[in-house]
């Protein structure tokens, strides 16, 4: 299954596992990358499948709320209102109208003049598109590039019905990682270690169905992904050909249309990561390993066959570098996989949309009413209720769960010194055995830090025990970082923060050829090892090893659940095995070793293959089957999984059982109708889902009618209706006939009088019971159908400088939520470093958590955050980055996220890296937050010129001044041009309110540049004066800090802007502004500088004067042209001299009084006037 991101563990620091929720986004960022996924859509039957396409391409011009405020060029699908062949054709055949060839070319034939008709009112109005993909099969509708500002005019266009965003999606990393298990594990070994898979083909019973067939011989199967190594000893002789729709500059080299081959290493450009944020590697190997569960041919040691290893092999890659593609090129897979004539597609991928009218989503739906079996990965975002995510969204195709096999685990005794403790081994080496490899007795070697490679190059581990902390990077890292450092085992112990600490950790990573022995410690004795460690050297022995078999048979704790929203609808439809699955990989991937290109992946991607395997099986033994006969026969003989822990929105019907599917007797399919345009349209499946029933006034009856479809027996089957989850309001569900061998049963959910309960729902099954046992789940809602979560989440600034100087030190985030949450958390996520954080996953602390939530609520973000250690809260600081702010809220009606990102936390202005004058020209380079982060920030989509975030501007000492345009790698130039030595001021603001004033003295003639305003003079050899220029960041500071004064040294003139004046008015009165030279000094007040402020910017200057007088200064305040002569307000002067003189007032002669300072050896006076003053 694929997916855009996945919120952490971190998250669920209040004990809650999550579903997202898309965000209300600002309009800067409005480009960015969702990353959000999991919300399911609505889903629904067949027949509604239909309605709902309808629907669509009935409005006119709707655009997806994803494409509100983007710009530049943007990647469409653009829906015409024309149905496509598959819609078509489901239309005509519910109406019991044939169909053919023929019928194909005419709805083929409207379709193209339609679209080229559509084309030609976009060039009469002007618009600009690149037509990138046509599609007339699965949809109706051309994917474009276009101009973000045409996308209304596109919408205007009479013959469109839907212009929608074409998302990028990704495949789930965490899928090719390990998984945690929650089986009980129980002994089923003797003394002799012997390490066995236990195979799906065994546990399935498959091998039962290749008796009754050809496995699958003849039957096409596609699988839609990222490819497939056909070169692969288990993959080439079944591989019948393929197609490639990967484009773009993500690669060295150009791809022919017809070759699928997975992205290798050697494609990789070098400005591309070998593992992108995410964590994806640049090479995939996902379709490999999807192909191999569906066709391996058994050519390796381990045993290991694909479902159905005689079927003609085809691969679609939709998906590239990275494993991420457009949905555009997947819905051109599944477009070209059903008129390449397919049987069965695979589709292990999805997108985060919770929109079932979307492209893919309608692509599979129209696949499977053109008679192609498509099934599709529900998604990882398990445990929690509704978290499947599109396209198995899509109410027609096989949506699949995950479920685990019975799978052998280890545990050791290890004897440390005199003393022997037992514990679980978290990993192996894939085809080893511990017991052989691990004979001896082994030095054991602490490792620094938490088992990075450069950890290990501190430490010769070489055939030692390594001994390292969980934490910051992953388990399988630290084990093969131990492995390349030539460590015969490590020993994992729990960090403090960890799940379950200070316990063990509680994982079982499974087996690969690049693991070692890896043993699960507790953190209490492995802090004592490590202690110990500091002491002596500690040797330790592996004394003995036991195997234990866990029963298998549980949904993993990571597969999707349903239902699906609103309409209370059963997914997935049914479960397979999808956890530690042995299967293919490209050989690249393990140095080119065919025998080794072999590994265990997990999720809801590996259950898909196996249901369309099963799939292939069923074909070939029954040609005639329909796609729906096909999923009615995999749900009616699906075996219920434990029910205590499983309910019908975990495990769907329930565990695939092909040899029982494969051996129907009968069929049951259950009918949904409903009324397209006054026809009523019908389709079946094989689930009951009476969807959201809320009691009223009067009692109602729902029924729903079950068509029993006798295929070779004369069975006369029992009918028990068994409720799993009874009704708190007494409704029940029963059926009009107790008995039945074919023909039509109605399923009645009976709802008495009443008033609604919440949180009110029934679950069950309906039991055919004869020689050969079926059933049914059904479901219904009988509480008011709420909506869950977020209605609103947005930050109101992107941009926060949290540094106390009144200038944007806050931002917030306004989120409302549609009814009374129980508990809502805020969080933030660091975008530049994936890892940080005390758990090392991205999350460096909380913002705060809300019970009760309800309505509408502004949170203000300054900068504090807090983690949990232990049972302390310890507050911190957020440092200067990026961050989202992720939020988790939970109530009775469900989990839900939101989103919304960047947040530039900055408080530091830019700094200069380097300067150097050539030629007139002055050019810099800054270092800034905004600079630095931009590559990182491209990954998500997130695109900006530096430029618009930084301004710069100079002031040179001939007057001249200009701005500067920084490049986005933060450089800029200034043209001096004139010949000579001035003074240069650099001004650099950013968007966050932070202002830095870098001084220069540059001289053109020797291209010499010194920091600093050194004294300089002019052509007939006077010094020149400048005044200085105070920065707002200075000034707001001063205002609102608790500095009581303000002090200008060293500089005869200093310029105070108009709003710097306006802002000191504010400043309190026991602050002062003081200009403070070597012999005088002026003090201004907050009267004085009221009063300055009502001429604009202002020049003060202090002007030492020759006179009669000792130490003559003249007061000098110029606004624009204008000088001011006097203030209302007096201000204070100070003169340094000798005692026993007085002060004078020299322009009129007269004595002023004055207050001699001893300690200080100044004069100070109070005047209003402006005048000549001196000693005498």
């Amino acid at each position: 299954m694929t997916k855009k991101f996945k919120l952490s563990a971190a998250l669920l620091s209040i004990g809650l596992v999550t579903t997202l929720v898309s965000p209300v986004q600002g309009a800067e960022f409005d480009t960015k990358k969702p990353r959000t996924p999991k919300l399911n859509s609505t889903s629904i039957a067949q027949n509604e499948a239909i309605d709902s396409q309808l629907k669509v391409l009935s409005q006119q011009g709707a655009i997806d709320k994803d494409l509100k405020g983007v710009s530049g060029q943007v990647n469409v699908i653009v829906h015409y209102d024309e149905p496509s062949v598959g819609l078509e054709r489901g239309l005509k055949q519910t109406k019991s109208k044939k169909w053919s060839n023929l019928s194909d070319e005419k709805v083929k034939e409207k379709i193209a003049k339609q679209q080229q008709k559509a084309n030609s009112k976009m060039n009469n109005k002007g618009i600009k598109y690149k037509k990138n993909r046509s599609y007339q099969t699965v949809i109706n509708a051309e994917a474009m590039t276009v101009d973000a500002k045409d996308i209304e005019k596109i919408a205007q266009i009479e013959d469109v019905a839907l212009v929608e965003k074409d998302d990028v999606i990704q495949i789930d990393p965490s899928e090719m990682q390990a998984s945690k298990q929650q089986d009980v594990a129980k002994d089923t070994m003797g003394d002799e270690l012997n390490l066995k898979l236990v195979p799906s083909i065994t546990h399935l019973k498959v091998d039962k169905v290749w008796e009754l067939g050809n496995k699958g011989k003849g039957v096409k199967v596609g699988v839609i992904d990222t490819g497939i190594d056909y070169n692969h000893p288990d993959l080439k002789d079944v591989y019948k050909g393929g197609r490639n729709y990967v484009g773009g500059g993500d690669y060295n080299t150009k791809r022919n249309a017809d070759d699928p081959y997975e992205t290798k290493p050697e494609e990789r450009p070098g400005h591309l990561p070998e593992v992108n944020e995410s964590g994806s590697e640049y090479y995939t190997t996902h379709g490999t390993h999807v192909a191999g569960t569906i066709a391996a041919q058994g050519k390796n040691e381990f045993g290991m066959y694909g479902i159905a290893p005689n079927v003609d092999l085809y691969a679609y890659r939709v998906l590239g570098a990275y494993g991420r593609g457009s949905t555009s090129w997947i819905v051109g897979g599944i477009e070209d996989a059903v008129k390449d004539d397919m049987d069965v597609i695979n589709l292990s991928l999805g997108n985060s949309s919770p929109e079932e009218n979307q492209a893919n989503a309608m692509a599979v739906n129209n696949a499977m009413l053109l008679g192609v079996t498509a099934n599709v990965a529900t998604g990882n975002s398990g445990p929690e209720r509704s978290t499947i995510g599109g396209p198995a969204t899509s109410p027609l195709g096989i949506g699949v769960g995950n479920t685990t096999l019975p799978e052998e685990r280890i545990d050791v005794d290890l004897k440390l010194g005199e003393e022997t403790k037992n514990y679980k081994l978290m990993a192996y080496e894939f085809g080893s055995n511990p017991e052989t490899t691990l004979k001896d007795q082994y030095e054991l070697v602490n490792i620094p830090g938490t088992g990075k490679k450069e950890d290990f190059a501190k430490v010769n581990v070489k055939d030692k025990v390594a001994l390292v902390e969980r934490g910051e990077i992953a388990f399988v890292e630290k084990i093969k970082n131990a492995k390349d450092a030539g460590a015969k085992a490590v020993i994992v112990y729990n960090s403090e923060t960890g799940s379950n600490s200070p316990g063990p950790v509680d994982i079982f990573v499974g087996a690969s050829f690049d693991y070692i022995p890896t043993v699960d410690m507790d953190r209490t004795q492995g802090l004592a090892l490590k202690a110990k460690l500091e002491k002596e050297k500690v040797m330790i022995d592996f004394t003995k090893f036991n195997v234990t078999t866990t029963p298998g048979d549980d949904v993993n704790d990571s597969s999707s659940r349903g239902p699906s929203l609103p309409n209370f609808d059963i997914k997935p439809d049914v479960s397979a095995p999808g956890t530690n699955i042995l299967s293919t990989i490209p050989s690249f991937a393990v140095g080119d070793d065919y025998s080794k290109a072999y590994a265990q992946y997990t999720g809801t991607s590996m259950a898909t293959p196996h249901i369309s395997g099963v799939s292939a099986l069923l074909k070939e033994l029954h040609p005639e089957w329909t796609p729906f006969d096909i999923k009615s026969a995999l749900s009616n003989t699906a075996k219920h999984l434990d029910k205590s822990k499983f309910d019908v929105f975990s495990q769907g019907a329930g565990l695939v059982q092909p040899l029982e599917a494969a051996t129907a007797t009968s069929l049951f399919k259950v009918a949904h109708e409903t009324e397209v345009n006054g026809v009523k349209q019908t389709h079946t499946r094989g689930t009951i889902a009476f969807g959201n029933q809320v009691p009223t006034s009067k009692a109602q009856v729902i029924t729903k009618t079950i068509d029993v479809q006798k295929l070779s027996s004369d069975d006369n089957y029992a009918i028990e209706v068994e409720t799993t989850r009874p009704s708190k309001s007494g409704a029940t569900v029963t059926t009009d006939v107790k008995s039945i061998q074919s023909g039509k049963v109605a399923v009645n959910l009976n709802i008495p009088a009443g008033t609604p309960v919440q949180g009110d729902e029934i679950q069950g099954y309906i039991h055919f019971k004869g020689n050969r046992s079926y059933a049914l789940p059904f479901a219904s809602n009988l509480s008011e159908v709420k909506k869950k979560g977020f209605e609103k989440f947005a930050l109101t600034n992107y941009h926060m400088s949290p540094n106390g100087d009144g200038n944007n030190d806050t931002s917030s985030v306004q989120m409302k939520v549609y009814n009374k949450q129980n508990l809502t958390l805020l969080k933030y996520y660091d975008l530049l470093n994936e890892k940080s954080g005390p758990a090392g996953d991205g999350y460096v602390g909380s913002i705060d958590i809300f019970p009760g939530l309800d309505g509408e609520k502004e949170v203000v973000l300054d900068g504090k955050l807090y983690n949990i250690e232990g049972s302390n809260r310890v507050e911190g600081k957020l440092a200067d980055g990026v961050y989202a702010v992720d939020a988790i809220t939970t109530s009775d009606n469900g989990n839900a996220t939101a989103d919304d990102y960047p947040l530039f936390v900055k408080t530091k202005p830019a700094e200069i890296k380097s300067l150097a004058l050539n030629n007139g020209k002055l050019s810099f380079k800054l270092d800034d937050l905004y600079i630095n982060a931009k590559e990182t920030l491209a990954s998500y989509d997130i695109n900006y010129n530096v430029s618009e975030f930084l301004k710069a501007s100079y002031k040179l000492s001939n007057s001249k001044t200009g701005e500067v345009v920084i490049s986005d790698s933060g450089e800029g130039t200034i043209d001096i041009n004139d010949k000579g030595e001035y003074h240069l001021t650099l001004n650099v603001e950013d968007t966050a309110g932070n202002k830095a004033s870098f001084k220069y003295t540059v001289n053109t003639n020797t291209n010499e540049v010194s920091e600093g305003h050194k004294e300089i003079k002019d052509n007939t050899g006077t010094p020149v004066d400048e005044a200085k220029t105070l920065t707002d960041s200075e000034v707001n500071q001063f205002v609102n800090g608790k500095q009581k004064v303000l002090t200008v040294e060293g500089d005869k003139a200093v310029t105070f802007t108009k709003a710097q004046l306006a802002k000191l008015s504010q400043m309190k009165k026991n602050k002062s502004v003081v200009l403070n030279t070597s012999l005088h000094a002026v003090t201004l007040n907050v009267a004085n500088m009221k009063e300055l402020s009502k001429y604009g910017d202002v020049t003060i200057q202090i002007k030492k004067v020759d006179s009669t007088y000792q130490n003559a200064v003249q007061v000098l305040v110029k606004a624009g042209d204008s000088e001011v002569k006097s203030l209302v307000q007096p201000y204070a002067l100070y003169i340094k001299g000798n005692r026993g003189l007085n002060v004078y007032n020299a322009d009129a002669n007269q004595r002023v009084a004055s207050k001699y300072d001893k300690k200080l050896g100044q004069y100070g006076i109070q005047t209003t006037q402006f005048n000549t003053f001196g000693l005498k």
